[in-house]
């Protein structure tokens, strides 16, 4: 057994893995605005009372632990969240924290790293070799295969997918810069912008953004819709001339818009034939394990 961690911008998951499953119902902790006052003490109780809660309800010890994996946001290195805009984290030496807690073996790694790893050897893109991961929620993370395996750097561990600069001196990013992709095309930015035309709450929920609010106000959205389509699209085929995959696959919460008039919109864009530098494209498609693969590919070292 295992057990997987997903730190996100805006929730905790914690749930028990076997394999490519997980097993019974993971745990799953909302961020408030309170939790964010003290953001490392907040992170490091929740992530302890899962995993305890977790293995009380399964009767196990942690010696029946093999593993704990961590997937984060942001620049990791040394085991340790560099930095991490979302979350407002710097040099959170999270996993040093709990090995203090629980003495077993416990990894960390990037989280769109972690969900394409999941989608890769178990998922959506399991019979591909050169794949475009893109993890689409609070932020805009991803990853990149070829020839089957991970491209990770020494360094840090790269492949911002969501920092790339669309619009020079655009709007501030949580990273720091100006005019970055994440800035325009996270679910995070489509919510803010779409509430602020709307004039209602920011605190809204994905399914609701998605099921609700955008449905019902379709005519006075519809332009914000189109301008979130061209950025992302804009990413997308900087990506697809840059790495010629042969599949994009889309996870995160964006991965439950596929049935949308919005990811239909683009991939019908995406698609038009000078959208790339290259005609041809590349095979589309939503992560099998939506918003579980952070939780799955964070146990999965490698």
């Amino acid at each position: 057994m295992r057990i997987g961690v997903d730190l996100g911008g805006s929730h905790i998951g914690v749930g028990l893995i076997e394999g490519d499953k997980i097993i019974g119902e993971p745990k799953d902790k909302i961020l408030t605005r309170q939790d964010r006052i003290k953001i490392e003490e907040s992170i490091l109780n929740e992530i302890t009372r899962m995993i305890n809660e977790i293995l009380q309800e399964n009767n196990l010890k942690l010696s029946d632990v093999e593993l704990i994996g961590i997937a984060s946001p942001g620049t990791i290195a040394n085991g340790c969240i560099v930095k991490a805009g979302n979350l407002n984290l710097k040099d959170f030496n999270l996993v040093g924290l709990l090995k203090e807690k629980f003495d077993v073996p416990i990894y960390i790694r990037n989280d769109g790293k972690c969900a394409a790893l999941a989608e890769k050897k178990y998922g959506a893109m399991k019979n591909y070799d050169d794949c475009v991961f893109i993890n689409i929620g609070t932020g805009i993370g991803g990853a990149v295969f070829m020839g089957g395996k991970l491209l990770e750097p020494k360094r840090f561990s790269g492949f911002e997918l969501g920092h790339m600069v669309v619009n020079k001196g655009g709007r501030q990013c949580s990273c720091g810069k100006q005019g970055c992709l994440e800035a325009y095309a996270s679910i995070k930015a489509l919510r803010m912008k779409i509430s602020e035309t709307l004039d209602i709450d920011s605190d809204i929920s994905g399914q609701e953004l998605r099921e609700k609010i955008i449905p019902a106000n379709r005519e006075k959205v519809l332009q914000d819709i189109q301008t979130y389509i061209e950025y992302l699209k804009t990413g997308i085929c900087n990506y697809i001339d840059i790495f010629e995959p042969e599949v994009v696959c889309f996870g995160g919460s964006f991965a439950y818009w596929n049935k949308t008039f919005l990811y239909k919109e683009l991939i019908s864009e995406i698609m038009k034939p000078n959208a790339t530098f290259n005609s041809s494209k590349p095979d589309f498609c939503t992560a099998s394990y939506s918003n579980d693969a952070g939780i799955i590919g964070a146990t999965i070292i490698e």
